[in-house]
């Protein structure tokens, strides 16, 4: 029997990438958090009313969980990156329901430091470094839309579970609530925490997608950078001091939202829906942005949203009438979209994906308390002013700075790749 000659045999190629499946399910998993996250604003009311505390003392609840989430998400990646995804996110899953159960019963405010601002945290730690960690690994070409596509699950969370925790809480009342998004929400995490895998050993990602060319502009060299080495270095401190001043102002706004929109007499639902069209308009930003990278470099797609962020954050301050607000509600959405996506995309772009999880998890830790402080002020400002004006002021010249430290993060990279 003749054999046909070598050059004529063709490789089998699978037709199923399992990588998109880890897209889909950090995708679920991220609209999970992040819609637990921003609900926090439905319940903000209700909570103040029921015990009778001031909007400074309610933001604080949400300032002390951003830090200590951002604090144990440093481990929670350091664990995953060792010991796998799955079994941390099954864990978190667990935490995120036990944490919302036990709110919905407290009777005094450190009962809700533990149970929200503890408990809850802990859950919420590990979504975003993990997943955006794994969506890295699966993926060397086409990062950005990968990484895009997952950061929309910030934006469906909020378009989805936040208007329908407020209109549970109309329902029924603010303990309720969180009792039953408790029970679905870890339910729904820990079962799809069982479908995260790493890439196969010895069939990495970039073998699989090499017929793919798409790379990102002003790339340094290719190399694992070890976690001591890479929060030590000058690419860290410029990307902390972008990521400060990003979570403090988007922080601010997504916690005071609705309460600066009800005080100006809007009624609750249609306030909580300009949190929904953040989400949404959000997920155009994520997408947009996220192939924006892969095309026009990290650095442009990160100036780009910055200057629309601090357009929309002067726009705030000037913001009276429903329609001013949906104008606020699409532009900010749009910016702040497109900014998640960089987060894992500049970690990856600066110090490879070794330690990923671990960098996500510190980045996210100082960053966290910059966006802790966002709320906080402007609960404080509120309660000596009896307004947001000044609180929204603060925010928009935080986003002014953040668009230069944009400019100088670029020019920083460009002499280094020079050098």
């Amino acid at each position: 029997m003749k054999s046909l000659p070598q050059d004529t045999l063709t490789p089998v190629r699978s037709r199923f990438f399992y990588g998109w499946v880890i897209v889909g399910i950090s995708t679920v998993m991220m609209a999970i958090t992040y819609g637990l996250m921003y609900s926090y604003g439905v319940f903000f009311k209700p909570l103040a009313e029921h015990f009778n505390w001031d909007r400074a003392t309610v933001s604080a609840i949400y300032s002390a969980s951003l830090i200590i989430r951002g604090a144990i998400s440093i481990g929670t990646g350091w664990l995953a990156d060792r010991y796998g995804a799955a079994r941390l996110m099954a864990f978190c899953g667990f935490m995120i329901g036990l944490g919302l159960i036990l709110s919905g019963q407290v009777r005094e405010l450190w009962q809700l430091f533990i149970t929200y601002a503890i408990i809850e945290a802990v859950g919420l730690s590990g979504t975003f470094g993990i997943a955006t960690a794994i969506t890295s690994r699966w993926f060397t070409s086409n990062r950005g839309l990968a990484l895009g596509i997952v950061s929309c699950g910030t934006g469906l969370g909020t378009l989805i579970i936040v208007p329908g925790a407020e209109r549970l809480i109309a329902a029924t009342d603010w303990s309720r609530a969180f009792i039953i998004i408790g029970v679905i929400a870890g339910f729904i995490m820990i079962s799809a925490s069982f479908f995260l895998k790493s890439p196969p050993a010895g069939q990495t990602a970039k073998n699989r997608l090499a017929r793919e060319t798409e790379h990102v502009q002003d790339s340094p060299a290719n190399i694992d950078v070890p976690f001591t080495s890479a929060i030590r270095s000058l690419r860290m401190i410029l990307l902390l001091s972008v990521f400060i001043l990003l979570f403090f102002a988007t922080q601010l706004v997504m916690v005071h939202l609705v309460n600066n929109a009800t005080d100006k007499g809007i009624s609750p639902l249609v306030a909580a829906s300009l949190i929904s069209i953040v989400g949404l308009v959000g997920i155009a930003g994520r997408l947009t942005m996220g192939i924006g990278a892969d095309k026009l470099g990290i650095y442009n797609t990160l100036i780009l949203c910055s200057s629309l962020l601090a357009l929309a954050l002067i726009l705030l301050i000037f913001t009276h009438s429903l329609w001013t607000f949906y104008l606020f509600a699409a532009a900010f959405g749009f910016a702040y979209g497109g900014e998640v996506p960089l987060i894992p995309l500049f970690i990856s772009h600066f110090f490879g994906t070794r330690s990923m999880a671990a960098l996500m998890g510190f980045l996210l830790f100082i960053s966290n308390i910059g966006g802790a402080l966002g709320p906080w002020i402007g609960g404080k400002i509120y309660d000596f002013t009896g307004s947001y004006r000044m609180a929204f002021l603060i925010g928009a010249i935080a986003g002014i700075v953040l668009l230069i430290m944009s400019i100088v993060l670029k020019k920083f990279a460009r002499e280094e790749v020079k050098a």
